[in-house]
C-alpha cells in the first residue's frame, strides 16, 4: 500500500464529506460500510479498493478522478 496515496485520498474524502455537510456516519451509512472502516479511510489507514471509492465518489457528488 502506498502510504502517501492513501493519505492523499484520506484529505481529499474528507475535505469533501466536510464541504458537503455530512457526518462520517451517513457517508458510511450511503455507501454501505461500517463508520470504523470509513475512519480508517479517512485517517489514511486503509486504502479503499476502486469500487469503494467510486461509491464514495458517487455519494461525494464527484468524479472518482478527484480523490486522486
Amino acid at each position: 500500500m502506498s502510504v502517501a496515496l492513501a493519505k492523499r485520498i484520506a484529505r481529499k474524502i474528507s475535505a469533501f464529506r466536510r464541504k458537503r455537510g455530512l457526518t462520517s456516519e451517513q457517508l458510511a451509512y450511503e455507501n454501505q460500510i461500517s463508520k470504523g472502516y470509513l475512519s480508517e479511510i479517512e485517517n489514511g489507514k486503509k486504502l479503499p479498493s476502486l469500487t469503494v471509492l467510486e461509491k464514495i465518489a458517487k455519494a461525494l457528488g464527484v468524479d472518482i478522478k478527484e480523490l486522486f
